[in-house]
């Protein structure tokens, strides 16, 4: 679509250099796992930073397409999106027993990491449309859009990004409905919800991650084995760290994992408190500029999506770091932008280049209908 100087000088610079930061993080840490690592082929590194050029290049194109073909199309992108968690349950490969992996040779494409952009719009979509003020009736049917990708990513059975939708859908709701009684119902619903999900579809091996957060230490070698090692390594981090590439307990293979879900751990211990602080620092920047920008907004899509954005990176920022200092249990989620993976990275920089996109186009009139949160 056609653009014009004065739309191109709207680019949020910024944002853009935040997140930048939080890759060229990711890439260090895992180039310092790559020294004590022996491959045959590519390295975690090597291919991270090839996903991280294609992302870019991606990139650039979707930021410069006009928001409202997301919008209009947001229906279509979320069916389109239960349809590979459908066909992954039947076709997928199998990692750390989830089968959420679909293989097209040079790349491994993980549905439900798409499937937490696709419940953004999707909402961002529904609320735009839906009357003021929320009703019950609207409540149920936002739930009931969402569950079929709460239900798939959960046969997989991927704990971590089916909790991470329920959350995104609880969060963009408590913005959009301010009504107390809803809210009260809606927690006896999640009482009800999580009571059925332990008693019906959690794994056994998922059960035994909750329970090791209740008591890590009892059984430190089975169960707590990876809580324990990465709190260890967070530790020993102490101030300073312990040096590039000079952590024992992620470069002596300790720490599980530690590319992916453990990623913050090998941070704490190769770059201490300091480096742990600054990370969270640009996270904190990144988020805080996503509330400025949606303050800047003017159509009910735009304010929604961004808001559900921000709630995504803070929920998955949040997660992650909490397991790996014993917060939280272990359910797999990945670091945004910091963790190896090139589906969580790609996703997470289309989710970028859309806000740019909504930035660019956005209309200079205000909506007269724009609900106030």
């Amino acid at each position: 679509m056609s653009i014009n100087l004065a739309q191109l000088k709207r680019f949020d610079s910024l944002l853009f250099i935040l997140m930048i930061l939080l890759i060229v993080i990711g890439l260090t840490v895992l180039y310092s796992l790559s020294l004590a690592t022996q491959t045959a082929g590519l390295n975690n590194f090597t291919k991270q930073f090839i996903f991280t050029l294609v992302a870019l290049v991606i990139f650039s194109f979707i930021c410069f397409i006009d928001f409202r073909f997301f919008r209009t199309t947001a229906y279509w992108i979320y069916i389109l999106t239960i349809i590979l968690l459908v066909v992954v349950l039947f076709a997928g490969e199998t990692f750390r027993n989830v089968k959420g992996w679909l293989n097209f040779g040079f790349f491994n494409f993980q549905p439900s990491e798409l499937a937490k952009l696709a419940v953004i719009m999707l909402l961002a979509k529904f609320w735009q449309e839906a009357r003021q003020p929320v009703r019950l009736k609207d409540i149920l049917i936002s739930f009931i859009l969402v569950f079929p990708s709460i239900y798939l990513i959960m046969r997989q059975p991927d704990l971590g990004s089916a909790l991470a939708i329920m959350i995104l859908w609880l969060g963009i709701l408590f913005l959009v409905d301010r009504n107390k009684k809803h809210i009260l119902g809606l927690l006896l619903i999640i009482i009800l919800i999580s009571t059925m999900a332990w008693l019906f579809f959690l794994e056994p091996y998922q059960k035994d991650r909750i329970l090791t957060y209740i008591d890590p230490q009892g059984d430190p070698l089975g169960r707590g084995y990876q809580i324990t090692q990465s709190m260890v390594a967070v530790g020993s981090g102490q101030i300073t760290g312990r040096g590039f590439g000079l952590g024992p307990q992620s470069q002596l293979h300790f720490l599980p994992a530690p590319d992916t879900d453990f990623i913050f751990a090998v941070m704490a211990e190769e770059f201490g408190l300091i480096g742990s602080f600054l990370l969270l620092g640009l996270y904190t920047f990144f988020i805080y500029r996503l509330l400025k920008i949606s303050l800047l907004v003017y159509d009910n899509f735009s304010l929604v999506f961004i808001l559900g954005v921000a709630i995504y990176f803070f929920i998955q920022m949040v997660i992650n770091i909490g397991m790996n200092i014993g917060l939280v249990p272990v359910i797999g989620l990945p670091l945004p932008f910091v963790s190896y993976g090139g589906s969580s990275l790609l996703i997470s920089i289309i989710t970028v280049a859309i806000v740019e996109s909504i930035i660019i186009y956005q209309p200079f009139t205000k909506n007269k209908d724009m609900v106030s949160l």
